[in-house]
């Protein structure tokens, strides 16, 4: 038994059809706006106007408007990986990465002679600027979040520096042969 909400005859039919032309275009413009709400919720594709709200929906605790774009865009998109393993060495040096900084994790148990017992060393390795306080601070706040709040640390900030040497390498070769007479 087939149940019709509408029924199937020539009046109604054409009843429904102009009820859906005279709807469409509201449908339309429902749509649309739907996925501009959609894309809200995508680091990708939200304004930089809407990025601080988004953010802070992802429990992103720090935030800096003088971060470029890029940046900010691209801590916003890490942020569920980063609190998916929040307190393991992952973490950390994924939290320096938006900021093209890269970092060596050492534990306690790795190093000879042992450092004191649960407790860590960073080395972090930056290039493309300067070390000064401000980027320490920085280093250090990034660290603290990403890091399991029990343990303690040592800090490292390394400048790197990464040069192209062009190098050419010629070989010259040669083989002298002598074929001389068979002779029994």
């Amino acid at each position: 038994m087939k149940w019709h909400v509408i029924p199937s005859t020539g009046v109604a039919v054409q009843l429904n059809k102009r009820v859906q032309a005279a709807l469409q275009p509201e449908y339309q413009s429902t749509t649309t706006q739907i996925d501009e709400i959609a894309n809200l919720w995508k680091a990708e594709t939200c304004p930089k106007a809407f990025l601080p709200w988004l953010a802070w929906s992802q429990g992103i605790k720090e935030w800096d408007e003088n971060w470029a774009e890029s940046t900010q865009r691209a801590i916003v998109s890490a942020s569920y990986e980063q609190h998916k393993h929040l307190g393991t060495r992952y973490a950390v040096v994924k939290a320096l990465e938006p900021f093209a900084m890269d970092a060596k994790i050492t534990e306690w148990f790795e190093l000879e002679p042992k450092l004191p017992t649960g407790t860590f060393k960073v080395d972090v390795y930056v290039a493309n600027r300067g070390i000064d306080l401000p980027l320490i601070k920085e280093v250090r706040t990034l660290v603290d979040r990403a890091k399991r709040k029990s343990v303690h640390y040592s800090l490292t900030v390394n400048l790197q520096c990464a040069i192209a040497i062009p190098a050419s390498l010629i070989s010259c070769s040669s083989n002298v042969i002598t074929v001389f007479p068979l002779s029994h």
